[in-house]
């Protein structure tokens, strides 16, 4: 019986959650870094990334490690941080590891409207929560929650369906 409920929940979430390939009448565009959705409208994530190779945000501090971060755009910090979307660095600076580039990530968009983010790399994957905010843009660092899988969260007015 446990079995059953579980599996239904499963296949109730997975149907809830709508990846940008599932739908034609939803287009991700890599090039400017927009997503279009026929019931919500559309997100615009270019003006948040900085071009030119430098992280829009750069070096959060989060425990023991740096965070850099740069939507749409790649940036590049030290040797092992080349053309990325997130970079992790210790805080001595001995260790740098690639959390994402821009190359490969996912949009998940749930049935409320709720976006996020999921960047994959060789053993890493990072899920960045868009949220939508009127204030600075800012990146929080939630943290390591499982081994080499990380979350943030981006509070953008670009975040926002149709505010940017």
């Amino acid at each position: 019986m446990m079995l059953t409920i579980a599996l239904l929940l499963l296949c109730l979430q997975t149907h809830l959650t709508e990846h940008a390939s599932i739908n034609g009448a939803n287009t991700l565009t890599k090039l400017d870094c927009t997503y279009q959705d026929a019931r919500f409208g559309s997100i615009d994530l270019s003006t948040v990334g900085l071009k030119g190779g430098t992280p829009a945000f750069r070096h959060v501090l989060k425990d023991a490690y740096f965070y850099s971060y740069n939507p749409c755009y790649p940036f590049s910090e030290e040797s092992s941080c080349t053309n990325v979307a997130i970079c992790q660095i210790s805080k001595n600076g001995s260790a740098y590891y690639v959390l994402g580039v821009n190359s490969i990530v996912s949009w998940s968009i749930t049935f409320d409207g709720k976006v996020t983010l999921v960047y994959s790399v060789v053993d890493r994957q990072t899920i960045v929560n868009l949220s939508c905010s009127t204030e600075v843009d800012q990146l929080v660092i939630n943290g390591e929650y499982e081994l080499r899988h990380y979350n943030l969260t981006l509070y953008s007015k670009c975040a926002c369906w149709n505010g940017c």
